[in-house]
């Protein structure tokens, strides 16, 4: 199958990198211009892609598709950036299958046709739930803590609680004490269950 002429143009800017003695045409030296001041704002803008095409569109008067082709293919040529997002990797990646899809078309090559919209369908998560919502399987009532002080239960304000929530922390406190009676405790419960209970210092 014949490569693309990207593909093409690609090895010959690397190669112009590459070799002291290579030289390039004038169409092909323009797009080189491009890719290395895609590259320089890719870094400026700690790689976020839509802000780079958007000033490229501004400054070589192109195409929205045209600017994230460039953007694309400076990395293949340059290296990633760190710090591209992974949004921004997928909107390329999808623009540049997109085109890929529109020349197969062209030619009626089914197999090029399955493969661009293999790499739209995988960057887009699209054989895949939705990502970004959560799987309600997995996802946990929130723990809640309650602190109550044992005297509340004898005062005049627990009677105006909810009746239900009278009775849990009743049954509660039930559990609680019987628990307490059962440990080596028991001789203490009702000094550590009393508020104002002094103790005196021992001194020898």
């Amino acid at each position: 199958m014949k490569r693309l002429s990207s593909d093409t143009m690609l090895e010959r800017i690397k190669l112009y990198y590459l070799s002291d003695d290579r030289k390039l045409s004038d169409e092909d030296d323009k797009i080189r211009g491009r890719w290395a001041a895609a590259y320089s704002m890719l870094i400026n803008q700690r790689g976020v892609a839509r802000e780079v095409v958007l000033m490229l569109m501004k400054t070589y008067d192109i195409s929205e598709t045209q600017a994230y082709r460039d953007v694309f293919n400076c990395t293949r040529c340059f290296g990633p950036v760190r710090g591209m997002d992974r949004q921004a990797m997928r909107n390329i990646v999808t623009q540049w299958a997109t085109e890929d899809y529109r020349k197969a078309a062209v030619t009626n090559d089914f197999r090029a046709k399955d493969k661009a919209l293999e790499k739209i369908i995988k960057a887009n998560n699209l054989d895949k739930e939705d990502m970004d919502l959560p799987d309600p399987s997995k996802i946990q009532p929130p723990v809640q803590l309650l602190s109550i002080n044992y005297n509340f239960l004898n005062t005049e304000y627990f009677k105006l609680i909810d009746p239900k929530a009278q009775e849990a922390l009743l049954k509660l406190n039930k559990k609680v004490m019987a628990l307490i009676d059962a440990s080596p405790i028991a001789d203490y419960k009702d000094i550590l269950l009393a508020d104002d209970t002094t103790f005196e210092d021992v001194t020898d």
